[in-house]
């Protein structure tokens, strides 16, 4: 199935008795492309015509002794599979490995091994595991809270999308490229690493400004250069504060932080 007959797609079939995050989020997700698609939760997906995820050894499902597994080691479950086959193409590479990243590769390894996952346990509590019916109208409310994280993920990932393009302007027009200011924050932590950048200045919504060192990569909190440990103990003259991982000060003015950014830089 490709995107367009997706969106044109009626039925999707998932299995019935109890959900978990992986075809909770598999629906949410076929329902953020396709409003339209009705969501069926059956034993026998035979007896329908539409895509199967999660039931039915098809392409969505996971459940088959050759199963693929990601270059990672984590094997696909029904939601990377969909994410994987369409998120790409409506939202493009960088919301989607984003997402990969922080949320779906979690939900996959879950399904797949029963690891504890702190969302997926969420997800698991929607079920009703003491009354007498089928778990439909319990699937649906599931469903419904997966949609609003989802969406919700996915338009911060546009949004800091956005951001890193802006970001790269202003580092491309600094005249100093080791300590970059901003008008306002802006996410930065998947471009600045690759830069010469090593502490981010921005406008605090407490009042003030804020002083960011730049991690190494944009997937680990490793600093390129902590602010001084001695700071700690005795912040500089003008500094308000100064964070016990070292990775952020602030001050109540622009020329302050920029001054002990320098310092900072200039520390052993």
């Amino acid at each position: 199935m490709d995107l367009d007959e997706l969106k044109k797609c009626n039925l999707a079939i998932t299995h019935n008795g109890l959900f978990h995050a992986d075809d909770v989020f598999s629906a949410a997700f076929l329902k953020l492309i396709n409003p339209n698609i009705t969501i069926i939760r059956t034993n026998d997906c035979n007896e329908y015509e539409g895509l199967k995820f999660d039931i039915g050894m098809g392409e969505f499902d996971h459940h088959m002794i050759n199963n693929e597994i990601r270059d990672n080691g984590i094997p696909y479950a029904s939601f990377g599979k969909l994410w994987r086959k369409f998120a790409p193409l409506v939202y493009g590479n960088y919301v989607f490995e984003k997402i990969d990243m922080l949320l779906v590769q979690n939900i996959d390894y879950s399904d797949n091994t029963g690891s504890n996952d702190t969302l997926c346990y969420a997800i698991s509590s929607f079920n009703d595991f003491t009354g007498d019916g089928n778990g439909d109208l319990e699937f649906i409310k599931a469903v419904e809270f997966a949609s609003i994280l989802l969406s919700n993920m996915i338009k911060n990932a546009v949004n800091n999308y956005n951001d890193e393009k802006q970001v790269m302007d202003i580092y491309n027009h600094s005249k100093d490229k080791h300590i970059l200011v901003l008008d306002k924050y802006l996410h930065f932590k998947d471009s600045l690493p690759n830069t010469e950048v090593t502490y981010v200045i921005y406008p605090s919504k407490r009042g003030g400004y804020l002083a960011q060192a730049v991690t190494i990569s944009s997937d680990t909190t490793k600093l390129k250069k902590p602010f001084p440990k001695k700071w700690l103990n005795k912040l500089p003259k003008n500094l308000t504060f100064c964070h016990q991982t070292r990775f952020l000060i602030g001050a109540n003015n622009l020329e302050d932080i920029i001054n002990a950014c320098k310092l900072a830089i200039m520390e052993e």
